[in-house]
């Protein structure tokens, strides 16, 4: 789930690059950035409070590192996380990253990066 997670990301910025290079460099690196501190690796999502718990929660893979912690460890049972949503937000962003590079085919130049 979190490697079909980051390839739906990955898609829409792929089909976003053509139309701004830089500001998609930027975007890139800043959710890679914010991935990285909200991935739950570091936190138990159980011992979280409400308020932390509300920063980490849109992330998919904080979703899917809590399940796998779920399965891996006897005595752990996530209760604040689901395998579902990493599951339909990842099956939305694969949708929306085609539909936006379906049509960036469709109208990019390949000359608008030849100076770059």
């Amino acid at each position: 789930m979190a490697w079909f997670s980051g390839v739906a990301v990955g898609i829409i910025f792929l089909a976003i690059k053509p139309w701004a290079p830089r500001l998609v460099s930027i975007l890139r690196m800043v959710y890679l950035r914010a991935n990285m501190i909200t991935s739950g690796k570091m936190f138990v999502a159980n011992a979280l409070p409400g308020s932390l718990l509300a920063v980490f929660s849109w992330n998919p893979l904080f979703h899917s590192v809590d399940q796998a912690r779920g399965f891996i460890f006897i005595n752990y049972t996530p209760h604040f996380t689901s395998m579902t949503y990493p599951l339909y937000l990842s099956l939305t962003l694969l949708v929306i990253g085609l539909m936006l590079e379906f049509f960036t085919r469709q109208r990019a130049s390949a000359s608008w990066g030849a100076g770059t």
